[in-house]
């Protein structure tokens, strides 16, 4: 990849960028609807991106029309099923169980892709997995078990589970798109796909629940989503997984709550405690054993 060459430092500048979606989509959850919010990042993006996959558009047509049936369904996968969903749960649900949701997906990235492509699972990854996850909840629950416990769960958590799910199957499947392909140009069709199958939500949406409003703000977040978390970090990312796989890359995913953790200290001057150290301790270490080799 042209900027970055170490997948290590593109998974985790990607899980940065992410950390921030949450964050951003669950602020602004009153103003901007949830599917229109993701119908226009995701068009924005393709803009963004069509001029420079377009010399490579030209040269690859056929292996687009080759992989489409794989397109369509990555495309759904990510921004249907993976993006609108947890945009639409955060109406429901708060920024924190939405963090707890999402430590689990590195289970379901390796159990997917053990039980449709038989990838092998070691002892290592499950004592990573393990480490990492308990950091993540250290995080969460303030080291304290009876605040886990009593977190409360509601419909939005099990869309955002569904989300996650979504999400899981597409990193899993993504060895499905053709390697050949420009890494630029595979994006711009996954988000081109995303925009047609999201533009019939976003007119339901509008037609009978509330329209979405133009002001500042709105175009101002809508871009924003679309560049940093949406083509850069996509780009990454796809990166990522065709060098590392899917299971050492979905590791990394542990990171998000650990970012959450710290851009919390420092925009919402929050204390620094004891716990914070564990989790992000925990993290750490259990990416450095899930992804060292053997």
């Amino acid at each position: 990849m042209g900027f970055i060459t170490s997948p290590v430092t593109a998974v985790i500048a990607t899980t940065f960028l992410w950390a921030t979606t949450t964050v951003v989509v669950r602020y602004f959850h009153e103003e901007i609807p949830p599917l229109s919010l993701s119908f226009w990042r995701t068009t924005v993006a393709f803009l963004i991106l069509l001029p420079f996959a377009a010399p490579a558009l030209r040269t690859q047509w056929p292996l687009i029309v080759a992989n489409i049936k794989w397109l369509a369904l990555l495309a759904l996968l990510l921004w249907v099923g993976g993006n609108a969903l947890l945009f639409l749960s955060l109406q429901y649900t708060i920024a924190l169980n939405a963090a707890v949701i999402n430590s689990t997906e590195p289970i379901f990235i390796v159990l997917f892709a053990a039980l449709i492509f038989r990838d092998p699972f070691t002892w290592r990854q499950g004592i990573g997995l393990a480490l990492s996850l308990g950091g993540v909840l250290a995080l969460i629950s303030e080291g304290s078990l009876d605040r886990l416990m009593a977190l409360d769960f509601n419909v939005g958590d099990i869309i955002v589970t569904c989300a996650y799910l979504s999400w899981g199957l597409y990193v899993v499947f993504l060895r499905k798109a053709p390697r050949e392909m420009d890494h630029k140009l595979l994006l711009c069709a996954l988000l081109g796909f995303g925009a047609l199958f999201m533009l019939p939500l976003h007119l339901v949406e509008i037609a009978f629940v509330r329209p979405m409003p133009v002001n500042e703000m709105v175009v101002a977040t809508v871009i924003a989503l679309a560049i940093g978390p949406g083509v850069i970090a996509m780009l990454m990312w796809n990166y990522a997984i065709r060098e590392m796989g899917p299971a050492r890359a979905g590791q990394f995913i542990h990171t998000i709550p650990a970012f959450t953790v710290v851009m919390a200290l420092i925009f919402l001057d929050e204390t620094f405690r004891a716990f914070h150290i564990v989790g992000i301790v925990l993290i750490a270490i259990g990416l450095i054993v899930a992804t060292r080799k053997e």
